[in-house]
């Protein structure tokens, strides 16, 4: 098993304490990537009309200088991350409230910042400019991992090992969730660092899909229970909010695991994306600013989030699978637990380079 050092963000020191649980996901991890470049065409017009100084980085975010870059035990080797890479988070938020008493609770206990939103979906952009490529691996928002509670002014007040999704929970909902869910990403990761992040509400699920004229589908799964609009095994045409019941849909459907519903997810994706490259690129970016503007946060300035969007546009896009584990029902929730051997390896591949190559 690997050992890994890192600089935490903040250099905030953890005290453990008991942990709430994540309430069953309900969001999608189906359009990260076209969220990636809807924001970042948003962006651009933003800032022309200057309205990004409300989703712009605060004076006090974190430092990702060269010099604080992890390093990696792993195999009998050190490694050290690939500093020509830059790491994009995307997150998609949604509103619990069945969990919302136990969070309460333990937010009272702690004195920490609560929200009522959760990560439903996840997703890391890896950026490669000297290979020119985009690589996206999606994170299962059940992973349990490390996660920080904060207090009133943002400080980390201690920590508790719980599912990925909450992080965002613990904070006030804004850019300062979005910055624990980049640290409880980053310690999933073995401290690789991560430069910037956009969260975006799950209600734009449904607006986007409008925005392209709605989505079809082949219906594989059993969704007799939820609703009689999505009849198995029939196509059907995706708009309003019946999109985000596809996407979203976890109780009842199938296995009820996180697992099914992302490849769901991945169907849907293939579709919108198909309903994306069909609309005219000089007019719906601005359509789509007017539309999705209010459902975005950002560490990201308007410059760069154009410069990352045009950079995708010329990359070679990748999407991998989840790293590989089990998903087992918790006390009251899912809980997935990655394979380790194969997460570090998959970290090493993806973002760390051998630590002797870095030198010079």
């Amino acid at each position: 098993m690997g050992h890994h050092r890192h600089c935490r963000f903040g250099g905030r020191h953890l005290v453990m304490v008991s942990r709430p649980a994540a309430a069953p996901a309900s969001g999608s991890s189906v359009f990260a990537a076209v969220i990636l470049c809807v924001a970042a065409a948003a962006a651009a017009a933003l800032f022309v009309v200057g309205e990004w100084e409300k989703m712009e980085t605060p004076a006090d975010a974190a430092d990702t200088s060269d010099d604080d870059r992890p390093e990696f035990y792993y195999s009998g080797a050190w490694y050290t991350q690939n500093t020509e890479l830059e790491t994009l988070l995307i997150a998609g938020i949604d509103k619990y409230s069945d969990q919302l008493a136990e969070t309460l609770e333990l937010g009272k206990e702690l004195d920490a910042n609560i929200n009522t939103q959760q990560s439903d979906f996840l997703m890391l952009l890896i950026l490669d400019k000297a290979q020119n490529t985009c690589t996206v691996l999606p994170l299962n928002r059940d992973t349990m991992t490390q996660i920080n509670a904060l207090g009133m002014a943002g400080e980390s007040i201690g920590s508790f090992t719980g599912q990925l999704a909450l992080a965002h929970t613990y904070g006030s909902g804004g850019i300062d969730s979005g910055y624990n869910t980049v640290q409880a990403v980053s310690d999933l990761l073995y401290g690789a660092q991560i430069d910037h992040f956009i969260t975006v509400t799950m209600d734009a699920v449904a607006v986007l899909n409008d925005l392209v004229g709605g989505v079809t589908v082949l219906v594989e799964d059993d969704f007799s229970n939820i609703t009689d609009q999505l009849p198995q095994g029939q196509e059907v045409h995706l708009t309003g909010s019946l999109a985000l019941t596809y996407v979203r849909s976890r109780r009842s459907v199938a296995d009820q695991t996180n697992i099914n519903r992302m490849a769901r997810q991945k169907t849907y994706l293939e579709a919108l994306y198909e309903q994306l490259k069909a609309q005219p690129a000089e007019t719906f970016s601005a359509k789509a600013l007017l539309e999705l503007s209010p459902y975005l946060v950002s560490d990201c300035s308007a410059a760069a989030l154009s410069e990352l969007y045009q950079e995708i546009l010329d990359s070679k896009l990748t999407v991998l699978d989840a790293p590989e584990g089990e998903s087992v029902r918790g006390e009251k929730f899912m809980e997935f637990y990655p394979d380790e051997q194969k997460l570090q390896r998959l970290v090493i591949d993806l973002l760390f380079i051998p630590a002797e190559a870095s030198i010079g």
